[in-house]
């Protein structure tokens, strides 16, 4: 029931417009005809006896072809000319008998213009005429004669005005229908292109409600349907994401920890049994009364402690920056100088390795951030780049100067990283090249805690290889 409704409704409404813009283009038709046809009728015999009389003006009553010229303008506009001389002689006197003659004439309507012209129309014997009085500016004075049309002329005319009007407003309402057809079909085509694209699960475009009417009403519906499904899609996207990232997280964290507890057993396994070892080595020495063998083993203690006091450190501050218990002390600081600083304290260093260090910084750059922090990062490069140096030996301090921030390269000839451990370098306790880590100390920890230190600062850090190569880098904000 309320579909046919809507039918009839919206129908109802086209045919009122439509009956309205027809009874506003024949009532225009009739105002014109009414008010402007007389007028219009009018002003042009006026036009062309003045036109005449104008271009009479013109011309040399001297000339031979004058009067020949008269009687031409006489047979061409259907008008009579009457020419006299200033003292009242006529001059010319037309042949035609437009105007009855005998009988009163009637002067029905009489105008006088300001060039001196009279113009009057009037009636004799039931004709009537428009008589042109004016005088030209050799003083020569020119009557002019017009029998006001008959009825079928007039009517000729009418039909003609008539017709060019609607003509006129035939061409409008034509113009306005092609208008108004496609403002009423576009909604439907837009209405077509949504729905489908809503059968595609695709929420996102919305209609352009402009009107009140039904389609209107339904545009409203369509819009509040989409955006009623696209809430529900992206809730049930959200939950389904959430749920798959939590069950991702869950089955991530089980394994990092089963590999946390798997790394950390197998790093305090080596330093203990050796501790056990000496420890025993040296108690019986002791009971033997072997004092100095006893000393020796008590160092190799001492060491392998330390190892194990390192390794606890390096996780307690690994563990502080990723649950963000660490706070950043944010200062200005000349890059130029920071580079400089560590690589004089770190000289002996690459001197004992027999390597050479080149550092290219330009001096007027100052950065922004934990100075102490951004050293941790710096040194674990470098002390990274030092184990793995080969070759010619070179290490390569340099930076590249960005919009808002500054990239620090460190550069170390030697091998390149192999592709299957390029992302894995970054985990704890990932070591590439594990018996010279082991060897030299290292406990795969340092990358990691580069990596909890940019994430702190919310700055980026990578590592590609290049020629004969490996380049790490950190990117540093630059102060305002």
């Amino acid at each position: 029931m309320s579909r046919n409704k809507r039918r009839l409704s919206i129908r109802l409404k086209m045919f009122l417009q439509i009956t309205a813009i027809l009874l506003t283009a024949v009532t225009v038709i009739l105002i014109i005809n009414t008010t402007c046809l007389g007028d219009f009728y009018f002003y042009n015999e006026k036009k062309k006896m003045t036109s005449t009389a104008e271009y009479l003006d013109t011309l040399d009553l001297k000339s031979g072809v004058y009067l020949g010229t008269v009687g031409k303008l006489e047979t061409e506009n259907n008008i009579s000319i009457d020419i006299y001389f200033p003292d009242g002689n006529p001059l010319y006197l037309s042949p035609k008998n437009l105007i009855p003659t005998g009988g009163n004439t009637i002067v029905i309507e009489h105008n006088t213009y300001k060039n001196g012209a009279v113009l009057d129309i009037r009636e004799s014997n039931g004709v009537q005429y428009i008589d042109y009085k004016c005088t030209l500016s050799d003083g020569i004075e020119i009557e002019i004669f017009s029998v006001i049309a008959n009825v079928e002329a007039n009517a000729d005319v009418a039909l003609y005005f008539v017709w060019a009007s609607i003509l006129f407003i035939f061409i409008v309402v034509i113009i306005f229908f092609i208008i108004y057809s496609e403002s009423f079909t576009k909604p439907l085509i837009e209405m077509s292109k949504i729905t489908e694209k809503m059968s595609n699960m695709d929420f996102s475009e919305r209609l352009s409600v402009s009107s009140n009417d039904e389609i209107g009403k339904l545009a409203e519906s369509i819009n509040d349907l989409s955006g009623s499904l696209d809430i529900t899609l992206q809730d049930l996207n959200q939950k389904n994401k959430k749920l798959q990232d939590d069950i991702e997280k869950k089955q991530t964290l089980d394994e990092l920890r089963k590999e946390f507890i798997s790394s950390i057993s197998h790093e305090l396994k080596t330093p203990i049994a050796i501790v056990r070892g000496y420890a025993e080595g040296a108690e019986l020495m002791l009971q033997s009364g072997d004092a100095d063998g006893a000393s020796e083993y008590c160092g190799v203690i001492i060491k392998e402690s330390d190892k194990m006091n390192a390794l606890v450190i390096e996780l307690l501050e690994l563990s502080r920056f990723e649950i963000g218990d660490s706070r950043l002390e944010y200062e200005d600081f000349s890059l130029y100088d920071f580079i400089s600083d560590y690589t004089d304290r770190e000289k002996i260093v690459f001197e004992e390795n027999g390597i050479k260090c080149k550092t290219d910084i330009p001096a007027q750059i100052i950065c922004r951030g934990d100075l102490i922090k951004l050293t941790m990062v710096l040194n674990n490069y470098v002390s990274n780049a030092i184990s793995h140096t080969e070759g010619e030996k070179l290490i390569k301090i340099y930076c590249e100067e960005q919009d808002k921030k500054v990239r620090i390269f460190v550069y170390n000839t030697g091998k390149a990283i192999a592709d299957e451990d390029i992302d894995k370098i970054w985990d704890s306790f990932y070591r590439a090249d594990k018996s010279r880590s082991r060897k030299e100390g290292r406990f795969g920890l340092g990358l990691s805690i580069v990596s909890a230190i940019q994430n702190l600062h919310g700055n980026e850090y990578g590592v590609f290889n290049s020629d004969g190569g490996v380049t790490f880098w950190f990117d540093a904000d630059k102060a305002e």
